[in-house]
């Protein structure tokens, strides 16, 4: 029957604890008492968790918790740590939640403040024609988009929301920009307390030599996933585990420095022109970088084609203009057609015979 009594004790309230717990993972309530005979978490008027005997009691439990409560071992709770820990957090998780402690002698208790985020895990962002798309989803609360471009862009962006019955958002963000030869695209999703940047980069194009240096944006600070890639996948590499996978075919001319990102492409035959791009990609950024590599003697080519042209067509007059130099020659120093009297005159004398031999 003590345990009855204990309910009515009068608590000791003290000040909020504010809480923000990740969407689907785990979240840790915190609370402290030296009351530990009987302990009773409660969001709002909803039992959620209660302790007592020295063990879990959940009889009463509402069934939005079932299964994903539990108070920390026996010798923290010994200790005065009654911290509650949700599994599989979701929205309807968000409120104020009471940490109830008593023995025989007296109780108290603390409220912890639940806020919800689900911050972006991924965000995608393209270029089609003159428009960058940056695209996410699953985040709460709504989240803003901000755009940075170099060059920077004339026109706002036009933003698209709307929310899965789970209530999270999915949004897709346009911003119409002039392409250039080089460029720079950052778009940021931000929530309450997190931000996730997908950066999609044009290098200038460049004319390979002996060897062409790549640079990926990596960081050391954080674990990140790198993929190098020419229509199929060149090279893989994860930092955390620093496992380097590269292509059997490309083993030869790809070199790639982890400490720094930079990849080396040396060897290459001209079906290995083209755009190269590259991918890294963190918790909480992604890098997409595109450089596109073309032969040194390409220019070249294209300057001797001229010159050839240019020297083809000069020899073709000349050779037109002798051709027509000697027709005229030639016209000048035959003799002259003899006219239809004169042919009259000269058959009469030789009827006559008295036309005489012409030498």
């Amino acid at each position: 029957m003590k345990l009855f009594f204990l309910l009515w004790i009068l608590p000791v309230t003290l000040g909020d604890t504010h809480v923000t717990c990740i969407y689907s993972e785990e979240c840790m309530l915190p609370c402290k008492s030296k009351n530990l005979d009987i302990i009773h978490w409660y969001m709002n008027d909803k039992p959620v968790h209660s302790y007592f005997y020295n063990k879990d009691q959940l009889d009463h439990q509402h069934q939005n918790y079932k299964g994903r409560t539990s108070l920390l071992s026996e010798s923290e709770i010994k200790n005065g740590n009654v911290s509650l820990l949700i599994k599989n957090i979701n929205l309807q998780d968000e409120g104020r939640y009471r940490c109830y402690a008593a023995d025989d002698k007296t109780s108290d208790e603390h409220y912890v403040v639940v806020t919800v985020e689900a911050p972006a895990k991924s965000v995608d962002i393209t270029l089609k024609n003159d428009t960058v798309i940056c695209t996410t989803s699953g985040v709460y609360p709504e989240p803003k988009v901000l755009w940075s471009s170099d060059p920077p862009a004339d026109q706002e962006p036009l933003n698209t929301v709307s929310q899965t019955e789970d209530h999270l958002f999915t949004v897709t963000s346009q911003l119409k920009v002039d392409v250039s030869d080089t460029y720079t695209y950052d778009c940021s999703i931000t929530t309450t307390s997190s931000r996730y940047t997908a950066s999609l980069k044009q290098q200038a194009a460049s004319e390979l030599k002996n060897e062409f240096i790549f640079k990926c944006p990596v960081t050391k600070d954080f674990h990140y996933t790198l993929t190098f890639n020419f229509s199929t996948i060149i090279l893989r590499y994860d930092s955390k585990t620093s496992k380097e996978e590269i292509t059997e075919q490309w083993r030869d001319k790809v070199t790639f420095h982890p400490e720094d990102g930079t990849i080396k492409l040396s060897n290459l035959n001209q079906e290995q022109m083209g755009t190269y791009t590259c991918e890294s990609t963190t918790a909480q950024n992604k890098y997409i970088t595109q450089a596109t590599v073309q032969s040194n003697g390409g220019g070249i080519a294209i300057i001797i084609g001229i010159i050839a042209g240019i020297i083809i067509i000069i020899i073709a007059a000349t050779v037109i203009g002798v051709i027509r130099k000697k027709l005229s020659k030639n016209s000048k120093n035959k003799p002259r057609p003899k006219s239809e009297s004169e042919c009259a005159h000269k058959l009469m004398d030789l009827k006559n015979g008295t036309l005489k031999d012409e030498k």
